[in-house]
């Protein structure tokens, strides 16, 4: 999947909360994605506002867009998800959370995405729908 085109964005700083919660998601299944999305869609004050499936384009989408939440996955086309963060927490803006979507949930990787900055870690099989939950708690605050 390639970056969506239209990322609406005015390149200023991330919104506050209790705005709109913007989301960018990062995810080379077409399928995964289309759960996200999905997942997302009946979140009454979120919106995807790009995406992407492999490291630089979702480095570049995240710089455009300032989303409140990134999702990320962390095998991706060229690389893996771990660059990204290392990316996001070397940059002066982050989004207010990352949430790391994997089909390999060991202890390393969990441990590894919390070190570069994830706030979240689930594991696609079995903890897919705390996705859903974690957005909807963003939303509230």
């Amino acid at each position: 999947m390639r970056q969506q085109e239209s990322l609406e964005t005015d390149g200023n700083a991330p919104m506050a909360a209790g705005s709109e919660l913007t989301i960018y998601i990062v995810e080379d299944s077409p399928a995964v994605m289309e759960r996200l999305v999905e997942a997302v869609g009946d979140i009454p004050n979120a919106k995807v506002v790009g995406s992407a499936d492999a490291v630089a384009a979702a480095i570049e989408g995240m710089r455009l867009s300032q989303p409140r939440v990134l999702i990320l996955d962390i095998q991706l086309r060229g690389g893996s998800g771990f660059q990204v963060l290392k990316q996001l927490r070397a940059s002066a803006s982050r989004p207010e959370a990352v949430i790391v979507v994997t089909n390999h949930p060991s202890d390393d990787y969990r441990i590894a995405s919390r070190e570069c900055g994830a706030d979240h870690f689930f594991d696609k099989a079995s903890e897919f729908h705390k996705v859903r939950e974690v957005l909807l708690q963003i939303d509230a605050a």
